[in-house]
């Protein structure tokens, strides 16, 4: 009896500030200001602004037309006067899209939102309907992207009893997310997350993939979610005791990836029912995985009941979960928000950085949710002990002795040779998290060194190096090769870390290749034994330096010569065992006539946009000429995949037409005539496939196609496309290849919507002398 009264209570507590009915009566209370009274929900949103803090926003029934816009730290609530199913009669809708932007607060795909969130603060959505009213048929579509809420906070979104209607990207996601009994339709990617992405559960909820005549591609997939590859990774996108149902006329996958890429996808379906069709083969596409981990851990996942509900056979199928791994890892709501996967140590951990107390949140807001006796952490798992260093207030880190390096800001930066050290207590991870650029080794007393690499360009996007120190160290020693940027140093302890060395080591070249001419450049492949090693590391190095030079991601360049000469590339594994391989190059005298010409192969050559010949007898690379705009270094959408530097065109807002507005001119000056026979190129595009490419050579006025790719998967992709008619250029003269982006979809060109912050990556340019 005691319970049921309970229950009343904090039902009567939750409903009293929403006893209105007007619904130009909106109310905002919350920390260090009175209760409002207002028109509108933007203007309470409004009033929060900067400030941090609790606040609610009580929302009478009725439609609110608004676009909604928030940045800041505050954790605001915002809360639906009704008892309805889904908040069905507290409404917040409006038409918007990826042409229509209407969220003129911010640009780019934030911008076609029914609601975008930003900022540091933690968005809770209760008892309300969230609808994006765009409809593909009353209006020409180049981008039918309509999200309802765009989660890009790095806070915490929980949603109770709320619906989320639109076709196209219904929801996108960041950081963590907990949707509980709440309704969700869409048709293509309605359930979305972007790259910084950890973990979005739905529980109870009801998931309705819809059909729409207007759309040229009556496909629906429910999920696309992708992740930043790193040590840690999350559960992602968990589809968790819920309903799927599917519409006559649609055709449903679970899961999709657009990307080709730079990411991991993570999805996983577990004691879900199914009403309708779901395609056999469950998944459009392969998932983007982790080299030498099950798909089950990094990919994506189904339990043994739902696809039993999808008449799915699970025989020999690789995404079938067992039923120990539901029962650890996706047995409840505390397991699957608040475990991750370790990479480094290969086993699955509690999230003590960003753990989150979901019964709590539950509980404060008097939302009536199933039990959940699920852990964090499980029996038998060590209770962590974590170090963390940070710079802001070098006070806290007096243990961090500092060898050169030194604070700048909330960052240590340290030059060649200058070193970091501080403690370790026995076995542990350590996790060194660096921006902007630096090289260097991390390394205890006893075991071989690793490797860093925080090239991001970006001094908001960061890396992170995990160094599992197995031999009960004492010390752990930093130390840079390159001008190194540092901002955040995390230690953990782990008494079950163990050494698993790597045993052995397959060296291969780009296209099988066992010769390069002089001048000429070629890229090495190492492949190790185990997959998944503790330190997972090499070193390439050549026989004869004079010969050719290698750098640490196995990208070899010929010298130029004057005789034929044998050398050996070697990879050495930096654990202590050291295994190594060799492979036989012949490195031949260069060939006088023939030309390679590049851009953009660098952070720095990206920065200045200055060129590089092989053979300047040849021909001259000038320095490259982009188009008018904000063209940026990276833009955090070049990844080492396929291009080892980039501009990035970011900034803009509305959408991108035509063939002459958006493109980088490449200038070559012949010395001697030359014939352009091969172009290798790599493009980035944010976003689903609707950039298409155009690769002209002009010379005055002239224009001559040389490439149309109009594939659309030009993203993140490294292409060579050999001309059928080589490209003259004249002696003395100075031509341009242009690369030119511009839309392109399934019906034919269109507009680059907004947010896809397009990307021109390496170039190279290949000829001889005529």
């Amino acid at each position: 009896m005691k319970k049921i009264i309970a229950l009343l209570v904090s039902a009567c507590a939750f409903f009293a500030g929403c006893n209105k009915t007007n619904v130009t009566e909106i109310t905002l209370s919350g920390t260090g200001i009175k209760t409002q009274t207002f028109s509108k929900i933007q203007d309470a949103l409004d009033t929060i602004g900067i400030s941090k803090g609790t606040f609610t926003i009580n929302l009478p029934k009725g439609t609110y037309n608004e676009a909604l816009y928030y940045n800041g730290s505050a954790d605001i609530t915002i809360s639906g006067c009704t008892e309805a199913k889904y908040g069905e009669d507290v409404v917040i809708s409006i038409d918007n899209n990826g042409d229509l932007l209407r969220c003129d607060r911010t640009t780019g795909q934030k911008a076609r939102c029914v609601f975008e969130f930003e900022g540091t603060g933690n968005l809770t959505l209760e008892n309300l309907t969230v609808h994006n009213t765009f409809l593909r048929s009353e209006k020409k579509v180049n981008n039918g992207q309509a999200e309802t809420i765009g989660f890009d906070s790095t806070g915490k979104l929980a949603a109770y009893n709320c619906a989320f209607k639109s076709y196209q990207d219904t929801l996108r996601m960041t950081g963590k997310a907990w949707f509980y009994k709440c309704y969700v339709e869409g048709d293509t990617d309605f359930i979305w997350m972007e790259a910084s992405g950890k973990v979005a559960l739905f529980e109870e909820c009801e998931l309705v993939s819809l059909y729409d005549k207007f759309h040229n591609d009556p496909t629906s997939y429910i999920g696309a979610p992708r992740m930043d590859k790193g040590n840690k990774a999350s559960k992602g996108l968990v589809i968790f005791n819920s309903s799927i149902a599917t519409q006559e006329g649609e055709t449903t996958y679970l899961a999709r990836t657009p990307w080709n890429s730079g990411y991991y996808n993570q999805v996983a379906f577990v004691n879900n029912t199914v009403n309708g069709d779901i395609e056999a083969s469950l998944w459009k596409g392969k998932a983007l995985t982790a080299h030498g981990i099950p798909e089950t851990i990094i990919g994506w996942k189904i339990d043994r009941k739902t696809a039993d509900a999808i008449g799915a056979k699970v025989d020999g199928r690789k995404d079938i979960l067992s039923d120990a791994a539901v029962a650890n890892e996706f047995s409840g709501r505390e397991t699957i928000l608040n475990r991750y996967y370790d990479l480094a140590t290969l086993k699955y951990k509690k999230d003590l950085e960003n753990y989150w107390d979901v019964k709590k949140l539950a509980s404060s807001h008097g939302w009536k949710v199933s039990k959940d006796s699920s852990k964090s952490l499980l029996s038998g798992e060590e209770n962590v002990s974590r170090t963390v260093y940070t710079f802001s207030d070098t006070t806290q880190n007096k243990d961090v002795v500092l060898d050169g390096f030194a604070v700048e800001g909330d960052k240590l930066v340290g030059y060649p040779g200058q070193k970091i050290t501080f403690p370790v207590k026995g076995k542990s991870v350590v996790s060194v998290t660096g921006c902007l650029g630096g090289n260097g080794t991390i390394k205890s007393e006893k075991q071989g060194a690793a490797f860093y690499d925080f090239n991001t360009g970006s001094a908001t996007k960061f890396a992170e190096k995990a160094y599992v120190v197995y031999e009960g160290a004492s010390t752990i020693t930093i130390t840079a090769t390159t001008k190194t940027t540092i901002s955040k140093i995390v230690v953990e302890s782990d008494r079950a870390a163990e050494f698993t060395p790597v045993s052995s080591i397959a060296i291969s070249s780009e296209d099988n290749a066992e010769m390069v001419y002089g001048r000429k450049s070629l890229q090495f492949y190492a492949k190790i034994n185990p997959p998944r090693p503790t330190n997972a590391d090499y070193e390439w190095t050549v026989s004869d330096p004079t010969a050719a030079t290698i750098d640490q991601t196995g990208f070899l360049t010929a010298a130029e010569l004057a005789e034929d000469k044998d050398i050996i590339v070697k990879a050495t594994a930096k654990d202590e065992k050291a295994a190594s391989a060799e492979f036989k190059l012949h490195v031949s005298k260069p060939d006088p006539n023939a030309v390679g010409l590049s851009w953009l192969t660098s952070l720095d050559a990206s920065k200045s946009l200055e060129g590089a010949s092989d053979n300047p007898l040849v021909a001259k690379a000038n320095k490259a000429i982009p188009s008018p705009g904000n063209w940026v270094y990276n833009g955090s959408k070049i990844n080492a995949d396929f291009a080892k530097g980039g501009i990035t065109y970011t900034g803009y807002s509305g959408t991108i037409a035509g063939k002459d507005t958006l493109y980088v001119d490449f200038p070559v000056t012949a010395v001697e005539s030359l014939e352009i026979t091969k172009i290798d190129a790599a493009f980035g595009n944010h976003g689903t496939s609707n950039v298409a490419v155009l690769i002209q050579g002009i010379s005055g006025s002239k224009k001559t196609e040389l490439v149309v790719d109009e594939s659309r998967q030009v993203r993140s992709l490294k292409k060579t496309y050999e001309l059928d008619t080589p490209f003259l250029i004249k002696k003395g003269e100075t031509a341009k290849i242009r690369v030119v982006l511009y839309g392109r979809d399934g019906n034919g060109e269109c507009a680059i919507a907004g947010g896809k912050a397009p990307t021109v990556a390496t170039i190279t340019l290949s000829g001889s002398k005529k």
